[in-house]
């Protein structure tokens, strides 16, 4: 898996951005601002239903509200508590709201009986202000992302406060102008703060859980960095191994058959050489095609044949289809190196080894095929290194989709085949 497979090959920013763009709080724009003209025609014909569409529209604002989620789920809720220009942002709309709310009441024209939508102002700031500061309490005391109970656990409280500071001001009222309170300043009182709860709990759990997919994306994707950066360190490791121990026991069979076989030194250096031209150009790459690795494979093998006296046969087959298919190099040369140490080089006589590729449906299948001493059946044998790494660099590059598996033949030998998948998650 691959940073981009975690998160859907998007960075938080641009998913947060089509997240936006997808928001359902832009089409309910629109519709608010329909329904608000509506209600002020309903008004010039008959007051009474401009109240009750006010009150319409307060809860549909209020739910509006909680679809937008102005923070949006880029930043916590609680950041702007913290921040002295916000709060003093705040602070001034508050203060703006109450003074419209309570201008009313020092003018001469007011009358019971006759509509005044200004003193919802003064009901909204009772309802809201006590929610207001528990907010900016639990700013200060849990951080940015307080769990959904912590944040209730003061919510609530501020919640029952308000409530009954609305009751206050709804009394005092009542008392101070008999008849001037309608029945919609009573829905607005005791219900916008239930609203406005409503939205903040909202916003506060939808931020809690897109930030937990970022947090889970970053995590795989951190997951799968390190392992794609262990398997590049054992590779390189491998590397080291292989290319001094291959090299001084070539360089000493050349010296040898220079004496006695000068043609065969030769042929011994002309594979040397075309396997360097190979090998050099992605020593320092971590991937390679399956075509370069056969090549790779056969002058590694044309070079074991000679060492070897003659008695290897070879045999290696790749379909032309599947030469440029991506594949991790040394994974090939590794198998055959299991199989020359371990199988073929410790018995007796001829021995063969056969080297091919298939694709079985959506899968590749690369298998290493030698007729030796079968499992177990070598004097010395290896702590499994050279699998361990191919499987585990098998698994930083497809995770499960990709296997190795080593199984004995039923005429003596071993096969070892390397699945993986044609096309990338």
């Amino acid at each position: 898996m691959t940073v981009q497979d975690a998160i859907s090959s998007q960075g938080p920013d641009r998913s947060h951005e089509q997240a936006r763009r997808r928001n359902p709080g832009w089409f309910l724009v629109p519709i608010f601002v329909v329904l608000a003209l509506a209600n002020a025609l309903l008004g010039r014909i008959d007051p009474r239903w401009s109240e009750a569409g006010l009150f319409f529209l307060a809860a549909f604002a209020a739910y509006a509200s909680t679809a937008f989620n102005w923070t949006n789920a880029n930043a916590s809720l609680f950041v702007a508590y913290r921040r002295p220009s916000n709060l003093i942002a705040l602070l001034v709309v508050y203060a703006g709201a109450l003074l419209a709310g309570l201008w009313p009441l020092g003018q001469p024209g007011l009358a019971p009986g006759k509509p005044n939508f200004q003193l919802m102002a003064v009901f909204v700031v009772s309802a809201t202000l006590p929610i207001e500061a528990a907010s900016w309490w639990l700013a200060r005391t849990e951080g940015d992302r307080p769990s959904v109970r912590r944040a209730l656990a003061q919510w609530l409280p501020a919640l029952l406060v308000a409530e009954m500071a609305c009751g206050v001001v709804l009394w005092a009222l009542e008392h101070r102008h008999p008849g001037l309170l309608r029945p919609l300043h009573f829905a607005v009182a005791l219900g916008a703060g239930p609203l406005y709860l409503l939205s903040l709990v909202h916003r506060h759990r939808t931020t809690l859980k897109w930030q937990s997919r970022v947090e889970q994306a970053d995590q795989r994707a951190e997951t799968s960095d390190m392992a794609r950066c262990l398997a590049e360190a054992r590779l390189a490791v491998l590397q080291a191994q292989i290319e001094p121990h291959f090299l001084f026991n070539t360089l000493a069979t050349v010296q040898y058959l220079l004496k006695s076989d000068p043609a065969a030194a030769d042929f011994l250096l002309n594979q040397l050489t075309r396997y360097l031209r190979l090998a050099m150009p992605s020593m320092r790459q971590f991937s390679s095609t399956l075509g370069r690795e056969f090549e790779l494979t056969d002058a590694y093998l044309q070079i074991a044949r000679l060492r070897m006296g003659g008695r290897l046969d070879v045999d290696v087959d790749l379909p032309q289809a599947l030469a440029d298919i991506e594949f991790p190099p040394l994974v090939v040369q590794t198998l055959v190196e299991n199989a020359i140490k371990h199988g073929v080089e410790p018995k007796p006589g001829p021995v063969r080894i056969r080297v091919f590729a298939r694709q079985v449906g959506a899968e590749l299948h690369v298998s290493v095929q030698d007729n030796g001493v079968g499992l177990g059946g070598a004097a010395t044998q290896g702590g499994g290194t050279g699998l361990h790494n191919i499987r585990e660099r098998l698994q930083g590059i497809h995770g499960g989709r990709a296997r190795l598996s080593v199984s004995p033949m039923t005429d003596g030998g071993v096969l070892a085949s390397v699945v993986v998948p044609l096309e990338k998650p």
